[in-house]
């Protein structure tokens, strides 16, 4: 089936099944989920003066350029938690964030340095700076169709901290009166509880659409689904959607008392949970400007940390230039320069 017809019936399918709930995008000046008094805290159930609301809690994580969206029910001790969620999520995207070129926590675009082969890239006045050691072949470049292919080294992230980071930005986005029933799934994001029983959960599976060219989600957003009272009963009744740079993230959210009861009453029993895929919403001109998009599902629920894991990651460029290098540096020797700036 062709890839636009194969969209369409995503669109088709998720649309007939689920309404956005609820929305949250970019802003110039600071938003606030929640109230500020009393402080409780929606992950963890703690109160003032039991735990302290002195830190910004962003709903979205500020590497991914989220500024404004914050948080009144998020505790400095799960704010501190979560941290180390979006450590392993930015080391998953590892290399991308730099093409991407989108700010980070410091107002900048990270610079990507792999410290097995050297490789290095950051963002100059002029474009991307790729730098390479001789004798290293990270870069492997097509200069006929002025298109590249960078083989790079992951640094180190634990995969079920990618799942837990999109489900605490999805429990930001339920109702007040709809946290209860997901106690389940807040116990899985504060803690380690669930992570073995987490293990190979289909139900758990992150759907991911990666785009090429520039940043299509300069900021990110993110989206909450509801199951349609018509929609099929083996459906789960939330589905969160998160849009940043050039990615849509899809996660279901799990073992909400809804839908235990709905699942429960179907006969004969349920064996597996269908999750409708969310379709890319994006023009065709983008697409056959800069190539097709991707998709696939991806199980990130392990919990063992992952170590020196390849990245293949493409890119296209208008020009490549080399640069001469500096005799009066003493580790330049051994080191070559190339300009690229993404088409």
């Amino acid at each position: 089936m062709p890839a636009d017809a194969v969209n369409q019936q995503r669109a088709q399918q998720f649309f007939g099944a689920y309404t956005c709930q609820m929305m949250v995008g970019p802003l110039d000046t600071p938003f606030y989920l929640g109230t500020p008094t009393p402080r409780a805290c929606r992950f963890c159930g703690r109160t003032e003066p039991e735990v302290s609301f002195r830190k910004d809690a962003h709903v979205m994580p500020d590497f991914m350029g989220n500024r404004n969206i914050l948080s009144y029910f998020e505790c400095d001790t799960c704010n501190a938690l979560f941290a180390k969620y979006e450590d392993s999520f930015a080391n998953y995207l590892g290399v991308a964030r730099t093409f991407n070129q989108i700010k980070g926590k410091n107002k900048k675009v990270p610079k990507f340095k792999d410290n097995k082969t050297g490789l290095e890239v950051s963002m100059g006045a002029e474009g991307l700076h790729i730098k390479t050691i001789q004798g290293q072949d990270p870069l492997i470049i097509d200069a006929a169709t002025n298109s590249a292919q960078l083989v790079t080294t992951r640094p180190s992230y634990i995969p079920i901290h990618l799942v837990k980071l999109l489900l605490k930005m999805a429990l930001c986005l339920l109702d007040e009166q709809e946290v209860a029933d997901y106690a389940w799934a807040k116990r899985f994001v504060t803690s380690e509880e669930h992570d073995e029983a987490a293990q190979g959960m289909g139900l758990l599976s992150v759907m991911m659409h990666s785009i090429p060219g520039p940043p299509v989600f300069p900021a990110p957003f993110a989206q909450l689904y509801t199951r349609n009272e018509t929609a099929p009963a083996d459906i789960p009744e939330k589905v969160f959607v998160l849009y940043y740079a050039n990615y849509y993230f899809q996660l279901a959210l799990p073992f909400s008392r809804v839908d235990k009861v709905r699942f429960l009453a179907i006969t004969p029993p349920l064996k597996t949970i269908d999750i409708p895929v969310f379709p890319l919403l994006i023009g065709e001109t983008w697409l056959a400007d800069y190539g097709p998009a991707s998709f696939k599902r991806v199980d990130f629920t392990s919990n063992q940390k992952r170590v020196g894991e390849e990245h293949r990651f493409s890119l296209s460029f208008e020009k490549m230039v080399e640069l001469p290098l500096d005799p009066a540096a003493p580790n330049d020797a051994s080191l070559g320069a190339i300009d690229a700036k993404p088409a």
